[in-house]
């Protein structure tokens, strides 16, 4: 029988209704902050659409302006003469810009001169993240415009504000483009910060028009799977944000699978579900129910031996593989012997055949540990649980208990009548697993309120000793060391 287990873990995105933009401009000497100085800084605070605060200041440069910049800028020196320096500047800068998402035109550029003045100043370069408006104007409306310079945006766009080298009058200018942007964006489905800041990725992907396909898919825990034209399920996953884990793929990922998934990829269905642990569960009821082509054959694995729902084979059992009453027995008589072979061939310096014992030693104890894992469940009778962000949760011998609130119809792309939503009987042990090791890597997820019946949470794997505890007289596998 094969046990299924498979991972992934996703955070949930920030709505781009709840992001504060700061949107910033500056005008400076020259093209290069090694030799140029700030002349002029502004910047416009977002949220929601909506204009909050602006910030301006004339900047006091180290040197004179050369008389090109004033032809371009308009900005003197007499204009500057007594402005702060950029000691002084920055400080009610950075209290205007706080933690927001830094925005700009070539934000580089912008961002070059203001972090160089915070390293001569003694003080961190900024962290906050950023967004670029020429690169999303690259992306999403290359095709509409002769180019995509500030001034030409403005204008073929139709922006209620246009630039003219002035601070303020760019940062109006960029934020009328940054909402033009976010409008655009919005046919992609792109409603979170973590996606806008992967859009220039986005659309750029070759699979980028299949985009649309997850644009229905909620921000929310569930189970997704991509099918062929034909309607075969391709691969299963599991996710905390449904519809940022789907898109994900089409951004940052260049495994050759990944793009032969995508092009194969006509439909993406889904399920919801309270929590990541029933999302797990139900991840390998349909991994295994449909055993999809592009789930990785790493993630399939051999079920315990004699574990009592498994089917005896007719194939010879692995040399070594433990029997049910050696791994329910005391851990030292399974593998004391393989630590004294193991030191008597590391004392005969026959250090290969000592790394081939020692490597079996570390997969019967993985079996053992595995195994202990998997009993405790299946001993331990009716267990409910509270989990984190999913609620109450029944266990009864490892197994979940379904409820119409677990795997009902809810947030489902395809009705759960469907039997590979359902338990078969020859998946018990692959779903305590998947259950064990999940509860294992949580544990500060996870109150116990009720435990009814069974034997106890009994056979506890972190008991079982490992191989060095055991053969603290042999010396390292590579060897005596070099002197």
């Amino acid at each position: 029988m094969a046990l299924v287990v498979q991972r992934s873990f996703d955070d949930l995105g920030t709505p781009l209704s709840d992001v504060t933009f700061v949107v910033l401009d500056v005008e400076t000497t020259g093209g290069s902050p090694e030799s140029a100085c700030l002349t002029e800084v502004a910047a416009a605070r977002y949220r929601g659409g909506e204009l909050l605060a602006t910030y301006r200041t004339f900047v006091r440069p180290d040197t004179r302006i050369p008389p090109y910049i004033t032809a371009l800028t308009g900005i003197s020196d007499a204009m500057v003469s007594d402005a702060p320096p950029v000691g002084e500047m920055l400080a009610s800068f950075l209290e205007f810009l706080g933690g927001a998402v830094v925005v700009g035109h070539n934000v580089r550029f912008d961002l070059s001169f203001i972090n160089h003045a915070l390293t001569a100043t003694g003080r961190p370069r900024l962290t906050n993240a950023t967004v670029d408006t020429l690169a999303l104007a690259r992306r999403l409306v290359r095709d509409m415009v002769p180019n995509c310079k500030l001034g030409t945006l403005a204008s073929s766009l139709r922006l209620e504000h246009q630039p003219c080298h002035r601070a303020l009058d760019d940062v109006l200018a960029t934020g009328d483009l940054l909402h033009a942007l976010l409008e655009r964006a919005g046919t992609f489905g792109i409603v979170g910060l973590e996606e806008l800041l992967n859009l220039p990725k986005l659309v750029g992907h070759p699979q980028a028009d299949k985009l649309r396909l997850t644009t229905r898919l909620p921000h929310r825990p569930g189970v997704y799977w991509f099918c062929d034209a034909a309607g075969n399920v391709l691969y299963v996953g599991k996710a905390t944000d449904l519809q940022s884990r789907v898109r994900s793929y089409f951004s940052g990922d260049s495994r050759h699978k990944i793009g032969q998934l995508l092009r194969q990829l006509d439909a993406v269905h889904h399920h919801v579900c309270p929590g990541p642990l029933t999302a797990a569960v139900l991840e390998g009821r349909l991994i295994r129910a449909w055993a999809p082509p592009f789930n990785r054959q790493g993630k399939v694995r051999r079920n315990l031996p004699g574990t009592p729902e498994s089917k005896p084979k007719r194939s010879r059992r692995r040399r070594g593989d433990p029997t049910i009453d050696q791994l329910e027995g005391d851990p030292a008589v399974l593998l004391g012997p393989l630590a004294e072979r193991l030191t008597s061939l590391s004392l005969h310096q026959r250090y290969e055949d000592a790394g081939r014992v020692r490597d079996e030693a570390e997969r019967l104890r993985h079996l053992l540990t595995r195994h202990r894992r998997v009993e405790s469940l299946r001993r331990v009778g009716r267990i409910e649980l509270v989990i984190d962000g999913e609620g109450l949760v029944t266990l009864d011998r490892g197994l979940l208990i379904e409820t119409a609130s677990l795997f009902g119809p809810e947030g489902s792309t395809v009705a759960t009548t469907d039997p590979a939503f359902t338990l078969s009987a020859d998946g018990h042990e692959n779903e305590r697993l998947i259950v064990a090791q999940w509860l294992k890597a949580h544990p500060e997820k996870v109150r116990v309120v009720k435990v009814e019946g069974g034997e106890g949470l009994a056979m506890p794997a972190d008991r079982i000793p490992r191989l060095t505890e055991l053969c603290r007289s042999a010396p390292p596998i590579g060897g005596p060391s070099a002197p």
